[in-house]
């Protein structure tokens, strides 16, 4: 059957929508973005990757029960944040969930911004990662953030790769009151401990620890 130019121009542009063509020459289904997720596209964007410049964090591959868990607490009040807070509460309890699972999925490569912190900087984040710091009686990040930051599902977030300046931002807000949703407050109790040059490295750390393999 031969199709006329109209039929010919609508199957090809179904095809742009469906399907995506690797560089290996494979075809693979494109993630379909739900409904519900659209509006954290204009932030987050369309891949989950974030945005340094703005401390938008990656949301990309990131464990869906944290994600899940956030939106609870941006709804509730456990955490704020304006823009966050308006977005969670108009979603239902599933909207929640298909969001989550949706930003978990995504593969996207990661958009490495370029880094200030000098070697020594470097050198003291990674310290406190994998080791902590007995002088200031804190555990290693890596404790309960697994491995170089990698996560631990249903437990603690990614942030290996994650923006230092969100990082950063996020640590902070754990002193000023404006996060309240650690369990026991052990985020708490281990921010209070460190100084701004300690946030600073550990957070610029994590975030020179992006890979796109």
């Amino acid at each position: 059957m031969r199709f006329g130019p109209g039929p010919r121009i609508a199957v090809a542009a179904l095809l742009r929508v469906c399907l995506v063509l690797p560089a290996d020459g494979s075809i693979a289904a494109e993630t379909p973005t739900p409904p519900a997720a659209a509006a954290c596209r204009d932030c987050h964007g369309a891949g989950g990757e974030g945005n340094a410049a703005g401390g938008i964090p990656r949301l990309a591959g990131q464990s869906a029960g944290y994600l899940e868990q956030e939106l609870v607490d941006y709804s509730s009040g456990n955490r704020t944040n304006p823009i966050m807070q308006k977005f969670a509460k108009a979603l239902s309890e599933r909207d929640r969930k298909t969001v989550s699972e949706y930003f978990a999925s995504l593969a996207t490569p990661y958009d490495v911004a370029r880094s200030t912190a000098n070697a020594a900087e470097l050198s003291r984040g990674r310290e406190l990662a994998q080791q902590g710091s007995e002088a200031k009686r804190v555990q290693a990040c890596d404790n309960c953030h697994g491995p170089d930051g990698a996560g631990v599902p249903h437990a603690a977030p990614f942030l290996a790769g994650q923006y230092s300046g969100y990082v950063a931002s996020a640590l902070h807000s754990f002193l000023n009151g404006s996060r309240k949703n650690d369990p026991g407050q052990l985020m708490t109790s281990v921010v209070e401990r460190l100084d701004d040059a300690d946030i600073a490295a550990v957070a610029d750390y994590f975030s020179s620890l992006a890979s796109n393999d």
